[in-house]
């Protein structure tokens, strides 16, 4: 998949699913505390979750003509600041 807006946000899915999970660690029910124990598991699944999430926005949210990276943050990606082309199509 080409598109970076798509690609971007498929990255900040992943990475709010890993947020959810590592706060869904820490506050797993166990028998010595059931409203705030701890699942090291989950946990540390989340955090390959969110560094996953963190180097397929690196990889992926590029422009197709330049292969720059574009902007991670919420902005407006449609021309490439280095290119200055459009980002939707090649």
């Amino acid at each position: 998949m080409k598109n970076p807006k798509i690609n971007r946000i498929i990255g900040y899915a992943i990475f709010f699913a890993g947020l959810f999970l590592f706060y869904r660690g820490f506050h797993y029910p166990t028998q010595e505390d059931p409203v705030n124990g701890h699942n090291p598991i989950l946990i540390g699944i989340s955090i390959i979750i969110v560094i996953a999430s963190a180097v397929w926005m690196f990889l992926k949210v590029r422009c197709p003509h330049c292969n720059q990276l574009l902007h991670l943050k919420l902005y407006n990606i449609d021309v490439c600041p280095y290119c200055k082309k459009n980002t939707n199509s090649k």
